[in-house]
């Protein structure tokens, strides 16, 4: 005697079938899915740490811009005068190489002819 399948055992093993595919599919998926999502929640919360520490920051900044500002009005002019000054002094010092040197030469025009030489 031949036992024939009947059509309702052939639709419970593709049901079955298919449920197995997609419990094979889904648990990973799910896995990885939760997994992505605990990272993005730790990222925002990172960020969100982040930008109330950066606005902690940017407070201050502005609240101690005035006294720099004051400051900076303060000790701009003396910046001013100290760069004159150096100008000055650096405009002196050539003046007075150029003089050593004009009387270097007066005194001995020949030593300084040959150290001029060798240090070139």
């Amino acid at each position: 005697m031949k036992k024939r399948l009947s059509w309702f055992s052939i639709l419970s093993v593709v049901v079955l079938l298919g449920f197995a595919v997609f419990m094979f599919w889904y648990i990973p998926s799910s896995a990885s899915l939760k997994s992505k999502t605990e990272e993005t929640r730790q990222l925002l919360e990172t960020s969100i740490g982040r930008e109330g520490k950066q606005q902690d920051e940017y407070d201050k900044a502005v609240a101690d811009l005035p006294v720099v500002q004051a400051e900076l009005k303060e000790k701009q002019p003396l910046a001013e005068e100290a760069a004159q000054k150096v100008t000055e002094l650096k405009a002196r010092r050539k003046e007075l190489r150029a003089e050593k040197k004009a009387l270097e030469e007066a005194q001995n025009p020949e030593t300084v002819k040959e150290e001029s030489s060798n240090g070139k």
